[in-house]
């Protein structure tokens, strides 16, 4: 089994448990529809990436250059595909 995002109340969560059983989770508690729409900052948000461990996550990797290069390459390869007619490009 890949990633699995799945979202909901606990009790809908529940409704997976034969699949997961076993499996490790990362459970993130969302704050509640009134509570989303605070004044967090980009600050707020770049502490929490931090926190759960999302910043960073390939850090170790030696198979990707650093960011911007990466991005860099990206563009070039998707700059050199010939124009699909059909995909309306």
């Amino acid at each position: 089994m890949s990633w699995q995002v799945l979202e909901g109340t606990w009790e809908e969560i529940l409704e997976h448990r034969s699949e997961l059983q076993g499996r490790r989770l990362r459970v993130i508690v969302l704050p509640d529809a009134e509570q989303a729409h605070t004044d967090n900052t980009g600050a707020d948000l770049l502490e929490y990436l931090t926190q759960i461990g999302f910043v960073g996550l390939w850090s170790d990797r030696t198979d990707l250059p650093d960011s911007p290069e990466y991005v860099r390459q990206m563009r070039q390869t998707i700059e050199r595909r010939p124009k699909d007619a059909s995909a309306g490009h």
